[in-house]
């Protein structure tokens, strides 16, 4: 495995672990809620960077 999938797949056990903490009423956790802010935040940023680069191929 790389280590991008090894990162992929640890963010991915945060996320779980944070929805069953959630699930269980355990939500206030300030640890999970920064790692799960700082998780979707780095997905969206590469997102919209992978789109940006697309509509350039595009157009350009």
């Amino acid at each position: 495995m790389t280590l991008t999938q090894i990162a992929v797949i640890i963010a991915i056990s945060i996320v779980l672990i944070k929805f069953v903490a959630s699930f269980f009423g355990y939500a206030n956790n300030t640890i999970l809620n920064s790692l799960v802010t700082v998780i979707l935040g780095v997905f969206v940023s590469f997102e919209l960077f992978k789109l940006v680069e697309a509509l350039i191929v595009k157009v350009g």
